[in-house]
């Protein structure tokens, strides 16, 4: 077959010539290779399964051929040369070669059945297994004799796949298909190999179907949001599809498996639904939450998607001491700052500052700065702003409060409760336990005691005090004490007792005073009155304004008092003795506990079952532990018309019209009398000077004490006899009265005691007089016990309480500077004297 290789043009020269056969895979079956050489010297090369050895390019003719011997009948076809110019452009040129045969007399013998083998294993292709999708195919058709030898060819889906096919041995004939990746084209899909050596007999023909595990094409969360809650719960789904068999889907969070708690659903032959019942943590923020499909039978098929999560929580609070301090070593003054770690998604907007659970405010008075961002400021601390402390944010997503932090603040001994002066009540020969209560942080190291009598100031020895536990009934645990004995063995030893305690912040400044002062039975009570009612709760419901009611509807009577001087002991309880005056018979006797005090400053009974018509007695009492008082008597009591009786006060005929005037009338008289002769005291004391004092060493100026008591008008009847008492009682206490201790000041309570109530005048016997305090040793009292005043009842074993300075008695006086309501006080230049 000629080639014209000549090139267009001079100095061009030829560098490669191809021939082409049917244009069968666009490759060559033949070559010329001229590139760095001469044509003739080209390098040639002949397709081993086209013409093999049979052809050669002759270039030394004009014009060129490719020679081909033998012809076979194969070699029909449609040729094309193609010369390549180094410079020129390519030359095509085809060439039609028609090969005729000659008749072969000989008969045709057909090859046997195709038979296909997978693989170098070479076994039957019948029991092939599934193949994964991107792996690669094996498959080999052998055929067996047939004269001429058979053609053997690969057909997919109609299209020849592969034709090139090789003779083994003499009757043999193999085509090898090679497949390097398996797609998912070849799902059931049918290869045929057909073998055909002649075109007078049908092709034999064998076939084979494959089946292919898929991998999946996609998997998405179709459920993904812009942000989620913490701790809230949701369902989160994902589909896969694609996959042959169904996907395994599962959910990971970072590189965590998220385990039971997905559920997953085929809802179609290759389409798998997967939903995670999901509740984000406020870890999970920032974190990616994975949703994987994979077909477990294909290696390497997983797929992912992938979401960020933006988890949106309330604030995450802590409290912390500045890092600069040390939480035990804060002594009053110091400043002291607090930081508030907040975490939180989306940030907060607010952030509070609380101590004991009370909310803190910008106080620069007080010492309380925010200073913004995340801090607190305390400046000069006390021992008051020691507390729990916390702070709190908030953002859309709620707020949080941080676990409080305690802030102990050291400081030097106080007196406990602040209270810094108690009154104690005893007897001679008596000794009373004295404990001395402070409150100090660190706890002290020592306490110190003192003795003033006036007199002279001592220091009490080691030996007589020791420290004293806390006591039970109080969680005050920065509470410290240290009880002293004392023994009252003369009048010196009355006085005033002083306690001192130090630690390692300092001294305490203010010392706690103990008052000791003789103890006796309580004073009578006080403006005690009775009421008719129709209810036993009046007095309970806010009804200060008792009004008469009509004797047909009065069937309970209530009697209130005041309270006197409670002795130097607290007051236990409160007696009323009921008894009727046609026979003297005693009716009944009503207790009333101390501790059962309603908003009245005394007593209230509540007397029932008392017959209309009939005179009673009541006989009202208050005791402490050293016995009853002098009763109060109030007689005659009837249940009528008479709505009110009062201590000092008569029963005035209804009937009467000119009561009212009278009872004006009679306190007027009486107010003159008493501004009379209280004149006629002052002038008497400033012209005649007292007895003479024995020597002591100098003192301030006493301070004297003057009870005053008001009396109703209604008294005006024995206002007479008692307005030249006083002056008797006074000239008889100071030509009676022993001097043996011109320390103290002689109270001039003793002089006036309550009278005992009588309102029917008629009847009424001559008041009772309390006994003088002269006289207190010889008085038959109970056995003593040391009792301290205060507002809180602290008993201790030896039978000790306290009491605040609000409420000694004003009957009482005190050689301390403690403030009671009604006391009047007076200058004298008198050394202080006995207030017993």
């Amino acid at each position: 077959m000629p080639c014209d290789i000549d090139p267009p043009i001079k100095d061009e020269t030829v560098i490669m010539v191809f021939w082409y056969k049917d244009e069968k895979d666009g490759e060559p079956i033949y070559s010329v290779d001229a590139r760095g050489r001469q044509i003739t010297q080209a390098k040639l090369w002949s397709h081993p399964y086209v013409f093999g050895e049979r052809a050669v390019m002759r270039t030394n003719v004009k014009p060129a051929e490719l020679e081909i011997e033998p012809l076979e009948s194969t070699d029909s076809g449609v040729y094309r040369c193609r010369v390549d110019f180094k410079n020129s452009p390519t030359k095509n040129q085809k060439i039609n070669l028609a090969v005729v045969v000659e008749l072969n007399l000989l008969p045709a013998v057909p090859p046997k059945k195709p038979v296909i083998y997978t693989g170098a294993s070479r076994i039957l292709a019948k029991i092939l297994q599934p193949l994964n999708e991107g792996s690669e195919m094996s498959l080999l058709c052998e055929v067996i004799g047939g004269s001429p030898p058979p053609k053997v060819t690969w057909y997919f889906e109609g299209k020849v796949l592969d034709d090139t096919y090789t003779h083994e041995h003499e009757d043999i004939t193999i085509n090898r298909l090679d497949i390097s990746k398996v797609t998912r084209d070849f799902l059931r899909a049918r290869l045929i190999c057909k073998a055909n050596n002649t075109q007078l007999m049908t092709p034999l023909t064998s076939e084979i179907i494959l089946d292919v595990n898929l991998k999946p094409l996609v998997v998405n969360i179709t459920s993904k949001r812009s942000h989620l809650s913490a701790l809230r719960t949701y369902e989160i789904e994902c589909l896969s599809s694609g996959s042959r068999p169904e996907a395994v889907i599962t959910w990971w969070k970072g590189t965590h498996q998220v385990k039971h708690m997905a559920r997953n659903f085929a809802d179609s032959p290759n389409v798998t639904r997967s939903v995670l019942s999901y509740v984000p943590t406020i870890e999970d923020d920032g974190k990616f939450l994975m949703c994987r499909a994979e077909n477990p039978v294909v290696p390497n098929s997983a797929l992912e998607d992938k979401w960020h999560l933006l988890v949106y929580y309330a604030p995450v609070v802590s409290i912390k001491l500045g890092s600069s301090l040390r939480a035990n070593d804060i002594n009053e003054g110091d400043d002291v700052y607090f930081e508030c770690d907040i975490r939180a998604n989306p940030r907060s907007y607010k952030l509070l500052w609380f101590k004991d659970g009370k909310e803190l405010h910008q106080n620069t008075t007080a010492g309380i700065i925010l200073p913004g961002g995340q801090s607190l400021v305390l400046q000069s601390v006390t021992k008051a702003s020691a507390g729990e402390y916390s702070c709190m944010a908030a953002n859309v997503e709620g707020k949080s409060i941080s676990r409080p932090v305690t802030l102990e603040v050291m400081y030097a001994p106080i007196c406990k409760d602040g209270t810094s002066t108690q009154v104690v009540g005893a007897l001679k020969h008596e000794t009373i336990s004295l404990v001395c209560g402070v409150q100090s942080k660190p706890p002290p190291i020592t306490f110190f005691w003192t003795f003033n009598n006036s007199g002279e100031l001592m220091s009490m020895p080691a030996t007589r005090f020791a420290h004293v536990k806390q006591p039970s009934f109080t969680n005050n645990w920065h509470w410290h004490g240290s009880r002293l004995n004392h023994t009252l063995k003369t009048d010196m030893d009355y006085g005033t007792v002083a306690c001192w305690a130090r630690n390692r912040i300092g001294e305490q400044r203010t010392p706690c005073l103990f008052q000791i002062i003789v103890a006796g039975k309580p004073y009578p009570l006080q403006n005690c009155t009775a009421l008719q009612s129709t209810g036993p709760y009046a007095h309970r419901m806010g009804h200060e304004d008792f009004k008469a009611t009509d004797s047909r509807d009065a069937d309970w009577l209530i009697v209130r008092c005041a309270e006197g001087f409670d002795g130097g002991l607290p007051l236990i309880n409160y007696e009323l003795e009921i008894y009727s005056e046609e026979n003297d018979y005693h009716v009944n006797t009503i207790y009333l506990n101390r501790t059962d005090r309603f908003a009245s400053p005394g007593p209230v009974f509540e007397i029932s079952g008392l017959e209309p018509g009939r005179n009673y007695r009541l006989h009202l009492y208050a005791v402490n532990a050293k016995g009853r008082s002098d009763p109060v008597v109030l007689e005659p009591v009837t249940l009528k018309g008479v709505a009110m009786y009062t201590t000092g006060r008569g029963i005035a005929d209804e009937t009467t019209d000119y009561s009212l005037l009278v009872a004006f009338f009679a306190g007027g008289i009486t107010a003159i009398c008493i501004l009379i002769v209280g004149v006629t005291l002052t002038l008497y004391r400033r012209n005649h000077p007292t007895r003479t004092i024995k020597s002591q060493p100098a003192e301030p100026p006493s301070t004297r004490y003057e009870y005053k008591e008001d009396r109703s008008a209604s008294s005006a009847p024995s206002s007479t006899n008692d307005a030249q008492h006083p002056d008797d009682l006074k000239q008889q206490i100071n030509a009676e009265m022993p001097d043996d201790d011109p320390d103290v000041i002689p109270s001039k309570a003793v002089e006036r005691r309550p009278d005992i109530f009588e309102p029917d005048y008629a009847s009424s016997r001559p008041s009772e007089r309390p006994k003088d305090f002269r006289y207190h040793e010889e008085l038959d009292y109970p056995s003593p016990s040391s009792v301290l005043h205060a507002k809180d009842s602290w008993i201790y074993p030896n039978g000790y309480a306290e009491k605040g300075e609000k409420s000694l008695s004003p009957l009482r006086p005190s050689t301390l500077p403690v403030h009671r309501t009604h006391d009047i006080y007076t200058r004298s230049s008198r050394v202080q004297e006995s207030c017993i």
